[in-house]
């Protein structure tokens, strides 16, 4: 097997990050031609390829990005990596994505899929390999070729993930050259690539800056914003599942998974056995004398986002930049705020083991400020509510604007679907028009494909020229 280690790719040729670019697309194209004779089970041979390889290098993939990032945790980046290579290869395998991919006779209609090209891969720094996994093994699976544009901060681990993936693929046949990356990140680096010619789509995965200046290429791109996502606690939870379920999601690679829960909505009724429940499993009820200098020490008052040193670390290293003395175990801060926005800072998402707590005295006033953390940088992502009640669980869903709304499951887990759930496994959860993107669904296979449609007549013309003629003179 293999040894993995950081790579510290070498300058790629050109003078400057436009010509570089120009090479990395230069050779894609050439790749991506190459690729369009392969047949369905070609392309799925190279995908296995490729899995197998991730999955037996997850662990080290894992390492390299915790040691590099600085962020979450080493174990859990490895089952982000075996998640987004095994467990999306279970998902789509057996999808038809070469030629005709359905035949309907009786009907007249055929469709056929096509790819999109050249893909600008852009990742992030939370799940900077399992990203790597993700995009590169849709993009084979659809015969496209991708480039990445990997973010400074996780260049060497994102790098080495690229290199072992293109080396797999080209090993079980593909053309050199559908699996590349910059080789030196840089903002000019970035968009020269969004914005190249030759590239057909742009999968962005990062801050709301990087997101927006993928839509505003002028060409197909597919980005998604960040989560805030609430979770209501209901009279009639489960407490003890409710405070597993909490503690699984925001302690899982500390919190890096935009889908986790960043506050709880609480029925005052049962706050106080949920604190209990909580308190027993490592959760940390922050004093209210202190929930100032814990938001001083989370987050940026000038972003108001989560400061980068804070990102991914665990709840003990949290409470220590801030001055706070915890039980040793501490897994979850958990902060009561009185408001949402602005003012509150803390409201917003936090991408790290820190939950903000709301009281809510009745069923009401809990949507409401669901709603609201919804409003606060979270529109479209995902809502959790944790209820036995069926027609609440229904309400819930139905009064709001989240893509996903998750019951009885954990938050980050849940929402990326395939494990608690049979939502469509993804790491790329798109927030709909609420969040100002362009799916609403976990981005899969389908979504990276051109479907040409070829519809055969079924009624004669002269057939429908009378039908019309009828309705014209008909009193």
């Amino acid at each position: 097997m293999t040894t993995i280690t950081a790579i510290h790719p070498q300058p790629t040729p050109g003078p400057d990050a436009t010509h570089a670019v120009d090479q990395l697309v230069a050779s894609a194209q050439l790749a991506f031609n190459a690729y369009q004779s392969f047949t369905q089970a070609q392309v799925d041979a190279v995908c296995a390829a490729v899995v197998t390889v991730a999955r037996q290098h997850a662990k080290d993939l894992a390492f390299l990005a915790w040691k590099e990032t600085g962020r979450g945790v080493a174990e859990d980046k490895a089952i982000k990596n075996i998640y987004a290579s095994q467990y999306i290869w279970n998902a789509i395998k057996d999808d038809r994505t070469v030629g005709l991919i359905h035949d309907d006779p009786a009907q007249g209609l055929q469709q056929y899929a096509e790819p999109l090209g050249i893909l600008a891969g852009i990742t992030p720094v939370t799940n900077p390999t399992s990203t790597v996994i993700f995009k590169a093994l849709l993009s084979l699976k659809t015969r496209n070729a991708i480039i990445f544009g990997l973010h400074p901060q996780a260049q060497q681990c994102g790098a080495a993930t690229v290199h072992l993936l293109a080396e797999a693929a080209t090993k079980a046949g593909a053309p050199a050259g559908l699996i590349q990356c910059i080789a030196h990140p840089s903002l000019e680096a970035s968009n020269a690539l969004m914005n190249h010619d030759q590239v057909a789509l742009v999968l962005a995965t990062g801050g709301p800056g990087m997101v927006k200046a993928a839509y505003s290429t002028g060409k197909p791109a597919l980005g998604v914003g960040p989560g805030n996502a609430p979770a209501y606690i209901e009279r009639s939870a489960d407490l003890e599942a409710t405070a597993n379920d909490l503690l699984l999601s925001k302690s899982f690679d500390n919190s890096m998974i935009c889908a986790s829960e960043n506050s709880i909505v609480v029925d005052r009724a049962i706050y106080p056995e949920l604190k209990a429940a909580l308190t027993a499993r490592g959760a940390y009820f922050v004093p209210d004398t202190q929930v100032a200098q814990l938001t001083a020490a989370v987050i940026d008052p000038a972003r108001r986002t989560v400061r980068g040193p804070i990102a991914g670390q665990s709840a003990e290293k949290i409470a220590r930049l801030a001055g706070l003395t915890v039980p040793a175990g501490t897994k979850l801060l958990i902060a009561k705020l009185d408001g949402i926005g602005p003012h509150f800072l803390l409201s917003g998402e936090k991408l790290c083991p820190v939950l903000s707590l709301y009281l809510a005295n009745d069923q009401a006033s809990a949507f409401a400020l669901c709603r609201a953390l919804l409003d606060y940088g979270g529109l479209g992502h995902t809502a959790v509510i944790h209820t036995q009640d069926p027609t609440i669980a229904t309400a819930f869903g139905e009064a709001m604007p989240a893509c996903r709304v998750l019951v009885n499951t954990p938050g980050s887990l849940g929402g990326i679907g395939g494990l608690f759930n049979q939502l469509t496994p993804s790491l790329t959860l798109g927030t709909g028009s609420y969040g100002k993107n362009s799916i609403s669904h976990n981005l899969t296979d389908m979504d990276l494909l051109n479907i040409k449609t070829v519809a055969q007549a079924t009624r004669h013309p002269n057939d429908l020229i009378g039908e019309l003629r009828d309705l014209i003179h008909a009193k």
